[in-house]
Protein backbone atom coordinates (compact mmCIF):
# COMPACT_ATOMS: atom_id res chain seq x y z
CA UNK A 1 0.00 0.00 0.00
CA UNK A 2 2.81 2.39 0.90
CA UNK A 3 4.56 1.60 -2.40
CA UNK A 4 1.39 2.59 -4.28
CA UNK A 5 1.18 5.90 -2.41
CA UNK A 6 4.77 6.71 -3.36
CA UNK A 7 4.65 5.61 -7.00
CA UNK A 8 1.29 7.22 -7.87
CA UNK A 9 2.51 10.86 -7.63
CA UNK A 10 5.70 9.94 -9.52
CA UNK A 11 3.67 8.42 -12.36
CA UNK A 12 1.37 11.43 -12.50
CA UNK A 13 4.35 13.79 -12.76
CA UNK A 14 5.91 11.64 -15.46
CA UNK A 15 2.70 11.65 -17.53
CA UNK A 16 2.47 15.40 -17.15
CA UNK A 17 6.09 15.83 -18.28
CA UNK A 18 5.51 13.65 -21.37
CA UNK A 19 2.39 15.56 -22.31
CA UNK A 20 4.07 18.98 -22.05
CA UNK A 21 4.97 20.60 -25.35
CA UNK A 22 8.70 20.65 -25.97
CA UNK A 23 8.76 23.33 -28.64
CA UNK A 24 11.06 26.32 -28.32
CA UNK A 25 8.33 28.87 -28.98
CA UNK A 26 5.91 27.86 -26.24
CA UNK A 27 3.70 30.72 -25.09
CA UNK A 28 3.87 31.71 -21.44
CA UNK A 29 0.71 32.67 -19.56
CA UNK A 30 0.48 35.90 -17.64
CA UNK A 31 0.17 34.90 -13.95
CA UNK A 32 -2.22 37.79 -13.25
CA UNK A 33 -4.58 37.09 -16.13
CA UNK A 34 -8.31 36.79 -15.45
CA UNK A 35 -8.36 33.11 -16.42
CA UNK A 36 -5.48 32.29 -14.09
CA UNK A 37 -6.98 34.22 -11.15
CA UNK A 38 -10.36 32.56 -11.74
CA UNK A 39 -8.74 29.12 -11.63
CA UNK A 40 -6.97 29.98 -8.36
CA UNK A 41 -10.18 31.32 -6.80
CA UNK A 42 -12.23 28.28 -7.76
CA UNK A 43 -9.50 25.97 -6.49
CA UNK A 44 -9.29 27.83 -3.18
CA UNK A 45 -13.07 27.69 -2.72
CA UNK A 46 -13.05 23.96 -3.47
CA UNK A 47 -10.34 23.32 -0.86
CA UNK A 48 -12.20 25.41 1.75
CA UNK A 49 -15.42 23.49 1.06
CA UNK A 50 -13.52 20.21 1.49
CA UNK A 51 -12.17 21.38 4.85
CA UNK A 52 -15.64 22.45 6.03
CA UNK A 53 -17.17 19.14 4.87
CA UNK A 54 -14.43 17.14 6.65
CA UNK A 55 -15.00 19.13 9.85
CA UNK A 56 -18.76 18.56 9.66
CA UNK A 57 -18.28 14.83 9.13
CA UNK A 58 -15.78 14.61 11.99
CA UNK A 59 -18.13 16.49 14.26
CA UNK A 60 -21.06 14.25 13.35
CA UNK A 61 -19.34 10.88 13.59
CA UNK A 62 -17.08 11.50 16.59
CA UNK A 63 -19.73 13.17 18.72
CA UNK A 64 -17.54 16.26 19.00
CA UNK A 65 -19.76 19.21 19.88
CA UNK A 66 -22.88 17.09 20.08
CA UNK A 67 -25.61 17.54 22.62
CA UNK A 68 -25.07 16.10 26.04
CA UNK A 69 -26.36 12.57 26.27
CA UNK A 70 -26.24 9.81 28.77
CA UNK A 71 -26.06 10.03 32.52
CA UNK A 72 -24.09 13.29 32.83
CA UNK A 73 -25.88 16.60 32.34
CA UNK A 74 -25.05 20.21 33.16
CA UNK A 75 -28.07 21.73 34.86
CA UNK A 76 -26.82 25.26 35.48
CA UNK A 77 -23.72 27.40 35.91
CA UNK A 78 -22.84 30.70 37.59
CA UNK A 79 -19.79 32.71 36.62
CA UNK A 80 -17.70 33.87 39.59
CA UNK A 81 -15.15 35.82 37.59
CA UNK A 82 -13.48 35.83 34.23
CA UNK A 83 -12.25 32.27 34.44
CA UNK A 84 -14.00 30.67 37.43
CA UNK A 85 -17.52 29.35 37.72
CA UNK A 86 -19.75 27.10 39.80
CA UNK A 87 -21.54 24.35 37.90
CA UNK A 88 -24.45 22.20 39.04
CA UNK A 89 -24.45 18.82 37.28
CA UNK A 90 -26.50 15.66 37.46
CA UNK A 91 -24.49 12.45 37.32
CA UNK A 92 -26.96 9.59 37.20
CA UNK A 93 -29.31 10.22 40.14
CA UNK A 94 -26.84 12.31 42.10
CA UNK A 95 -26.36 16.09 41.92
CA UNK A 96 -22.91 17.66 42.28
CA UNK A 97 -21.85 21.26 42.76
CA UNK A 98 -18.46 21.78 41.10
CA UNK A 99 -16.03 24.67 41.16
CA UNK A 100 -14.39 25.00 37.75
CA UNK A 101 -11.28 27.03 36.98
CA UNK A 102 -8.62 26.68 34.28
CA UNK A 103 -6.82 23.44 35.02
CA UNK A 104 -8.83 22.45 38.09
CA UNK A 105 -12.28 21.04 38.91
CA UNK A 106 -13.20 20.76 42.60
CA UNK A 107 -16.29 19.12 44.11
CA UNK A 108 -17.81 21.78 46.37
CA UNK A 109 -20.84 19.82 47.51
CA UNK A 110 -22.54 16.49 46.83
CA UNK A 111 -26.29 16.65 47.28
CA UNK A 112 -28.23 13.75 48.76
CA UNK A 113 -30.62 11.84 46.50
CA UNK A 114 -33.91 13.74 46.37
CA UNK A 115 -32.46 16.94 47.86
CA UNK A 116 -32.70 18.72 44.51
CA UNK A 117 -35.95 18.09 42.68
CA UNK A 118 -36.05 18.78 38.96
CA UNK A 119 -39.50 19.62 37.73
CA UNK A 120 -39.89 18.28 34.20
CA UNK A 121 -36.18 18.81 33.51
CA UNK A 122 -36.44 22.51 34.33
CA UNK A 123 -33.79 24.31 36.34
CA UNK A 124 -34.78 27.28 38.50
CA UNK A 125 -34.42 30.49 36.54
CA UNK A 126 -32.32 32.19 39.16
CA UNK A 127 -29.77 29.54 40.10
CA UNK A 128 -27.76 31.92 42.26
CA UNK A 129 -30.75 32.78 44.46
CA UNK A 130 -31.93 29.18 44.82
CA UNK A 131 -28.38 28.04 45.66
CA UNK A 132 -28.13 30.72 48.35
CA UNK A 133 -31.50 29.67 49.81
CA UNK A 134 -30.52 25.99 49.81
CA UNK A 135 -27.17 26.65 51.49
CA UNK A 136 -28.82 28.87 54.14
CA UNK A 137 -31.38 26.12 54.89
CA UNK A 138 -28.54 23.64 55.26
CA UNK A 139 -26.61 25.93 57.61
CA UNK A 140 -29.62 26.83 59.75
Amino acid sequence: MMRLLITLPVLLLAVDAWAAPTGVGTASVDPLSNANLTQWTIGLMFVLLLIIAAAALARRFTGFGSAQAGQLKILSAVSLGHREKVVLIRAGKQHLLLGVSPGQVVTLHTFETGEIIEQAAQVPLNFQQSLHEMMSKKAG
